[in-house]
């Protein structure tokens, strides 16, 4: 055992299932830390969407990595709200179903699409708007032209329709290597233009050299404007369209010739407002930013005309493929490796595979660790903390709750079981042993296929020292803890649950010599929970202190000591299902109360840390050497202000307050506390007390009369 706060984020799951493609949605997601290492593939546990008017269901086959992959990834993206959108921007595959309104397209379509509201194509279905969607043209595959297609647009939208670039005029081209580079090159060929390329490393300036660029320039200095300058006899250039931030960006707005026209395609500098020096654009130069989302929201007509005519260019063959390493979905982190790298000149596509392969994929990790509208069991249902479990689920959105137990509702679940049907959530009672097996199947029946978590609340209790301990009490406290949860166990074998809980005990973890049967049960179901999350199945078994609203320790207040509210502790659930916990125990700290109570404690790993003031020191509570004294009524006053300060230091209240003639029982001992209350007796006193000899002497003074005739004399044989 060891100390175990909750991090400030709840971890991702690491457990793995098999997702089969065309059937199953997966998606792929990067990690909230960032990291290009950390992407995978995760399934999502929800049906397949469904597509609304104007859009398009489609099966991606194959999308592109694009930079701003690359940025998201990472988790730096910027955005106005500072939402990052999903990963993927285009895809290109088949559709399978259309919404109100689509006429051009139906299902088996082969298809390329752009994704612009930031819901990604990165998965194993996509959503797309059917005015950004068209069919690729005969002769073509999916891998082969989609990252051709968006590239193309953002070079025909920014040369054609921004810079208006003409027959005869240059243009500069940054980062010249790259998939928008290469595609710009080719547009500005296609429109009759000259091209100067920059490139940041020798093998990307030789392949563009290689390719027909004539001037090519370092684009990692600044070196390049005055080369570009000599280039252009002193000129400039008409257009430049530009990925470069900084001075570089600056020296790039002093090459623009008189009417030249400056094309953003980067977002650092705008993002973090860059200033410029206006007299730049004092000769009729322009400055635009191209944001092709906002075109496609804003001007659907314009961006859908370049997209077909990429398309119709493409087919005709006077824009060529561009080139692309192609890397499998399921190897999505090397594919935006290599782009990220620098060193990858084109694009970087991944390819989706086939319909009914196998894949391996994280299993999903809920938004809320209830799901609205799904059913869920709860052992133990019918009171206490059983029917507040049901409360807090049906308010966090459960669908339908099972309640299991073995006997009539409680007094007052009438008002619970109102106030869960008024939040719109089923209710239904099963009467029955879980320590039966047939018992958890009826419950696993009546919660139907949405079941997807478990509580097993069920507890029972037969307190006794460990020299009154039977092989019956062991059975009745053990069989609906452990039993019951093993029937559970395999009633829900091969069902999509999120979680199993097991309500289990603080008395299994730090040990109570008057609950052995409990806290032996407890540390079963603990060990259970590890042995079934190990095996992949996600469980949580919790070792409560005493909860004050509800349950079996409601006294525990009225005794000083501090417990934990209904709210409080589903709080508390719910965090500890969020950061998928295994076995974690929750309650107050008060080592003055606990170590009085329960000395045994101090020698307790888990609390050697904590230890502070008196309870930390076995020796801060002294022993007094009774036998020593005299008989007589001094002695008699001393054994009773003993007994009367134990008492009053176990039951969490001054000496003065523990009357020495009230009757133990009104002063609030139980069974419980008669066991911790000889123990404590033992420590304080050197005295060896059974809870029966307490009962049989039932208040403090009767109790002192009793010890105090049993020391003897000194010296004697008392």
């Amino acid at each position: 055992m060891a100390r175990a706060p909750l991090a400030a984020r709840p971890p991702r799951t690491t457990r793995e299932v098999d997702a089969v493609v065309g059937e199953d949605e997966f998606v792929l997601r990067p990690d909230e830390d960032g990291g290009l290492d950390l992407l995978r593939l995760v399934a999502t546990g929800e049906p397949l969407p469904a597509p609304g008017a104007g859009q398009v269901l489609l099966r991606p086959e194959a999308c592109t990595v694009h930079f701003r992959e690359i940025l998201v990834a990472l988790g730096i993206y910027p955005t106005d709200d500072g939402t990052l959108p999903a990963l993927g921007s285009d895809a290109a595959g088949v559709v399978l179903a259309v919404g109100d309104g689509v006429e051009d397209l139906e299902p088996g379509d082969l298809v390329t699409t752009v994704i612009t509201d930031g819901s990604g194509s990165m998965a194993s279905h996509c959503l797309a708007r059917a005015d950004l969607t068209a069919r690729i043209p005969d002769g073509f595959d999916p891998v082969d032209i989609v990252p051709s297609v968006l590239t193309y647009i953002t070079a025909w939208h920014s040369l054609h329709d921004l810079a208006r670039l003409r027959a005869g005029e240059t243009v500069l081209v940054h980062s010249a290597a790259g998939g928008t580079g290469l595609a710009a090159i080719e547009v500005a060929r296609l429109l009759g233009a000259a091209v100067i390329g920059t490139a940041g490393t020798e093998a990307k300036r030789r392949h563009l050299r290689e390719h027909g660029v004539e001037h090519v320039f370092d684009s990692r200095g600044l070196d390049f404007a005055e080369q570009v300058l000599e280039a252009t006899g002193g000129r400039g250039v008409d257009v430049v369209l530009n990925s470069l931030t900084g001075a570089a960006m600056r020296a790039s707005l002093d090459l623009l010739a008189p009417g030249g026209r400056f094309v953003e395609i980067g977002k650092r500098d705008l993002y973090d407002g860059a200033r410029v020096d206006l007299g730049k654009f004092r000769h009729g130069n322009t400055y635009t930013a191209l944001d092709l989302v906002l075109t496609a929201n804003e001007q659907p007509v314009v961006f859908r005309a370049a997209m077909l005519r990429v398309l119709a260019e493409i087919a005709a063959g006077r824009l060529p493929l561009l080139p692309s390493a192609v890397v499998p979905l399921t190897e999505a982190a090397e594919a935006f490796k290599q782009l990220a790298s620098g060193d990858l000149i084109g694009r970087v596509t991944l390819a989706f595979p086939p319909v009914g392969q196998r894949v391996h994929v994280h299993a999903p990790t809920p938004e809320h660790v209830v799901r609205s509208g799904a059913a869920y069991i709860v052992t133990g249902g019918t009171r206490g903390l059983g029917l507040e479990a049901a409360r807090w689920l049906a308010g966090a959105g459960a669908g339908r709750v099972v309640l299991g137990g073995r006997g009539d509702l409680a007094p007052g679940a009438g008002a619970v079981l109102d106030a869960i049907a008024a939040t719109g959530c089923a209710v239904e009672v099963v009467r029955g042993d879980v320590a039966d097996p047939e018992t958890a199947r009826r419950l696993v029946t009546a919660a139907g296929n949405d079941l997807r978590g478990v509580l097993h609340t069920t507890v029972v209790l037969d307190d006794a020292p460990l020299n009154a301990m039977t092989e019956g009490r062991l059975a009745r406290v053990w069989h609906p803890k452990v039993t019951g949860l093993v029937n559970l166990h395999h009633a829900t074998e091969g069902l999509p649950l999120d979680w199993l809980v097991v309500f289990s005990s603080m008395s299994a973890m730090l040990g109570n010599a008057g609950q052995a049967n409990y806290a032996a049960a407890g540390s079963w179901v603990d060990a259970f929970a590890r042995w079934r999350h190990d095996q992949g199945l996600p469980t949580l078994s919790v070792n409560w202190g005493a909860w004050g609203e509800a349950g079996r320790a409601t006294d525990f207040a009225a005794r000083g000591f501090d417990t934990i509210s209904t709210a409080d502790g589903f709080a508390a659930l719910t965090a500890l299902l969020r950061h998928q916990r295994v076995n974690t125990g929750v309650f107050d700290y008060q080592p003055e109360l606990l170590f009085r109570a329960f000395p045994h404690a101090l020698d307790n790993p888990l609390l050697a840390g904590l230890r502070t003031g008196e309870a930390s020191h076995r020796e801060a509570t002294s022993t007094l050497d009774l036998r020593n004294e005299q008989p007589g009524p001094a002695r008699g006053r001393m054994v009773q202000d003993a007994v009367v300060h134990t008492l009053a230091a176990l039951l969490g209240t001054q000496p003065d307050a523990v009357a020495a003639h009230a009757k133990f029982t009104d002063l609030g001992l139980d069974s419980l506390l008669a066991v911790a209350f000889t123990r404590r007796l033992h420590v304080d006193l050197d005295i060896a007390l059974t809870p029966a000899e307490v009962w049989a002497h039932p208040s403090p003074a009767e109790l002192a009369d009793h010890i105090d005739s049993s020391l003897g004399t000194p010296g004697g044989n008392g």
